[in-house]
């Protein structure tokens, strides 16, 4: 399993490159431009999330191309294994964006007067459940897309991919007022914002699609067509 993952990794290491660069010019941005404390966190939560799944899933046209479910799926490897790995991998790439994160705050710290702002131990739990979710659902549109052929119940796959999506996102353009289309300090503001330090639900939920995601993986009948 760590194998497949490190060989994606390997193979992609010049997209993935390009989008941790990318992480760590939007933390000095945030840090730097961002004028209101309270959106620093919500918005590198943001970033965070969006960059570690592109960073995994912006290839995705070429990584079907390339068939490689079906080569992997021809490794001495369980289905179950590679299941995991599929899991795992964005995983993987979320806590090295942590650490690139600590790493720029440390960097940045001697030239400005006050600490830049970082999420805390329960924004970061929240923030892997909701990576969890997202990438769990992002699994479960392609396998069973795999599955069924027919049009309607592809298009419904799709539209509660795309539900969970925008979900995921939502909270925080509500919370820093993206565009003032929001509001200041409303009760949703405050709501989602206390939301956003209870990881244990965003985390049993990423447990739970991750589960359902596995299970879709390995009942699938072809391999061929990824």
């Amino acid at each position: 399993m760590w194998r497949i993952i490190r060989t994606e990794v390997w193979y992609d290491r010049s997209r993935i490159g390009l989008f941790l660069l990318f992480c760590v010019s939007s933390f000095f941005s945030i840090w730097l431009g961002v004028k209101w404390e309270r959106n620093r966190v919500p918005m590198i939560m943001l970033m965070v999330l969006v960059l570690s799944l592109s960073a995994v899933y912006a290839g995705e046209k070429n990584r079907i191309m390339q068939k490689r479910d079906r080569l992997h799926a021809s490794l001495p490897v369980s289905l179950w294994q590679i299941g995991i790995s599929h899991l795992f991998f964005p995983v993987f790439i979320l806590l090295g964006i942590y650490f690139l994160l600590f790493i720029s705050a440390f960097a940045l710290r001697p030239f400005v007067e006050r600490s830049p702002t970082l999420p805390s131990p329960a924004h970061m739990l929240t923030l892997t459940g909701l990576v969890l979710i997202v990438n769990a659902v992002i699994l479960l549109h392609r396998d069973l897309r795999m599955t069924f052929v027919g049009k309607p119940l592809r298009f419904f796959i799709f539209l509660f991919w795309f539900v969970v999506y925008i979900g995921a996102l939502l909270p925080f353009y509500v919370i820093t007022n993206f565009f003032g289309m929001f509001g200041e300090a409303t009760p949703a503001q405050h709501f989602l914002t206390r939301l956003l330090e209870l990881p244990a639900g965003f985390l049993a939920a990423g447990v739970l699609f991750s589960a359902l995601s596995l299970w879709a993986f390995v009942r699938r009948k072809s391999y061929a067509g990824s």
